[in-house]
């Protein structure tokens, strides 16, 4: 027996067998939720066991909504870097920062971690093409897993999607549908789409309930880096908010399991002039509310409405005791020096994670005495030309040896 057990609908309560090939609920249509069978899980794995297993999402299979496993489609994505960086901390004004690079997901980007469920459910289900809508991260995941099980893809984009996300989609051997329009206004029209029955592709999008559970490995993961503590507060970019609601539903799983003693704040950054879950959390709302979209530098968080998933957004920041806060492209663009001043080349929409914390601790909304992890959603190499546009190629090109010394001797003093 699997320890998946099924699915609840998180409104009207009605469940479903695990073996249900489903999106939304089918009474109410509105979200569902994975069930487990938590006794069953904690008989069977020992929880330092698992530390031995291979690296990677799958290393907690019993957490995943997984009825074969020989139906896994994976990349290895997963087991992502967790950085201590001093001088982050000190920029930020905390105490400990900690950074989680999902940048080192085999397609760059936080992506992975859900659609190598997604994937693995349409081989489970047998389809033959999986599909989704996407800002670009999504798309380039969907076609790489696709790939690699063997199955076509189709991806919906926005047409101002940069280039190297659609192109790595495009290399994958996606068929690209790009659309008019902001990225609400697709998803609606792609929602509808799948939901017409127009079409037999495998949906890795928003109303996918399999895909959701892949989120929750970030809250395993930063628990066993710590020794199965967690850290007082992580911090999360935030489009529809997915990432946040299943992490906090993974730090629950922890704590009942007897594996951890502690909850961190969950917390959500968005681009300012594109923040609708961070307006309805400072009203004190219950559900999040359009918004008209203006331009941002983090184009991967360009929603102006997260639809159902933005009203559990809310439940998470609520019931963890975080927040939400809202950051201007300047912000984002200083976060995206600094993070490069450690390494790290990361795209506008993941450096927004940097740019919160640092604007909570300076408006008193966070303590500088806290331990803050940070997940960096995606690899600057997926928006390529908002970073290129902070650098200048030289124009001089030197031809021997005598020109390279003096260019050298030029250079001594400022990289020293």
């Amino acid at each position: 027996m699997a320890h998946f057990t099924g699915f609840a609908c998180v409104a009207c309560g009605a469940t479903y067998a695990a073996n249900q090939d489903l999106l939304l609920c089918p009474a109410c249509d509105n979200l569902l939720e994975a069930t487990y069978d938590y006794d069953r899980i904690r008989r069977d794995v020992d929880r330092d066991s698992v530390s031995s297993r291979p690296v990677g999402v799958w290393r907690w299979r019993e957490f995943l909504p997984v009825l074969d496993d020989r139906a896994i489609v994976t990349l290895g994505e997963g087991d992502t870097p967790m950085l201590r960086c001093d001088r982050l901390a000190r920029f930020a004004g905390v105490r400990e920062l900690w950074v989680k690079s999902d940048a080192a997901n085999p397609t760059g980007s936080l992506k992975d971690r859900s659609i190598t469920v997604s994937a693995t459910k349409a081989v489970e289900f047998g389809y033959r093409v999986l599909s989704c809508d996407s800002t670009g991260n999504k798309a380039s995941s969907v076609a790489a897993y696709a790939a690699r099980a063997g199955l076509g893809s189709v991806v919906f984009c926005p047409e101002d999607t940069p280039i190297p996300k659609v192109t790595q989609a495009l290399f994958f051997g996606a068929r690209l549908i790009r659309v008019r329009g902001h990225y609400s206004q697709i998803n609606a029209m792609y929602r509808k789409l799948i939901h017409s029955g127009s079409v037999r592709w495998y949906d890795c999008g928003t109303d996918n309930p399999f895909r959701y559970e892949g989120k929750k490995t970030y809250a395993y993961e930063i628990a066993r880096h710590f020794d199965w503590a967690v850290p007082d507060r992580v911090v999360h970019p935030a489009n529809g908010g997915m990432s946040i609601v299943k992490a906090w539903k993974g730090f629950n799983e922890l704590r009942r399991m007897g594996w951890t003693g502690a909850l961190p704040k969950m917390t959500c950054v968005q681009a300012a002039n594109c923040d609708p879950i961070v307006r309805a959390h400072l009203a004190g709302a219950s559900v999040v509310a359009p918004i008209e979209k203006g331009p941002t530098i983090a184009g991967a968080l360009a929603g102006a409405d997260p639809g159902l998933l933005g009203a559990r957004t809310l439940v998470a920041l609520r019931e963890s005791g975080g927040t939400a806060v809202g950051v201007h492209d300047p912000e984002t663009i200083e976060a995206m020096e600094q993070l490069a001043g450690e390494g790290l080349f990361i795209e506008p929409s993941g450096a927004v994670a940097i740019a919160g914390i640092r604007r909570l601790v300076a408006e008193g909304r966070a303590s500088p005495d806290e331990r803050v992890v940070c997940v960096v959603t995606g690899s600057g190499f997926k928006d390529f030309d908002r970073i290129a546009e902070r650098v200048r190629i030289p124009d001089e090109v030197v031809s021997n040896y005598d020109e390279m010394l003096a260019a050298a001797h030029a250079v001594q003093e400022a990289v020293v």
